[in-house]
């Protein structure tokens, strides 16, 4: 077969490219290179792309990872039962809500802060966080809460905080 990739595995239109089912892949715009080719990779060609070489590429994933709790509350009508929960299941008394200031503005917040309200939780609310942010608005946000001392915050590294 006159081929110079050979996809196992591999959903054929983004295992061509490289990177997405194949990290070790170096992306091609097709399916190759080579005399047989005639088509183009995305880095210089040199010589080494006029070589009729097979390359057999098994569908490797790019393990990525984000952490999450242990219950995500969806659909309409969750939030007084998470927010229930909080208090009677996981016994908090202080919460700190970080949003932005279209949504505080707004009054999105208002249906949380009046639950917590109600419930006699203590609250305070980040609200300074900018559509795309800095640096400087995580410190800013990190040094309320710190200041704030909300239940269940734990430092793991010096700037590095996990939530419960």
């Amino acid at each position: 077969m006159k081929t110079c990739r050979i996809l196992v595995n591999t959903p054929l239109s983004h295992g061509g490219i490289g990177d997405l089912y194949n990290f070790k892949l170096t992306p091609s715009l097709t399916l190759g290179c080579g005399s047989w080719g005639g088509n183009s990779v995305s880095e210089n060609v040199g010589v080494k792309h006029l070589l009729n070489i097979k390359t057999v590429a098994e569908r490797r994933e790019n393990m990525l990872w984000f952490r999450t709790p242990e219950k995500v509350y969806i659909k309409k009508g969750c939030l007084p039962v998470a927010l229930s929960e909080l208090k009677d299941i996981m016994g908090k008394k202080k919460v700190f809500i970080v949003t932005d200031t279209f949504l505080y503005n707004n009054g999105y917040t208002k249906s949380i802060t009046d639950k917590l309200d109600e419930m006699g939780i203590t609250h305070t609310t980040f609200y300074n966080v900018a559509p795309d942010p800095t640096l400087a608005c995580a410190k800013e946000g990190a040094a309320q809460m710190v200041s704030f001392a909300p239940d269940c915050q734990k430092r793991t590294k010096p700037t590095i905080w996990r939530y419960c």
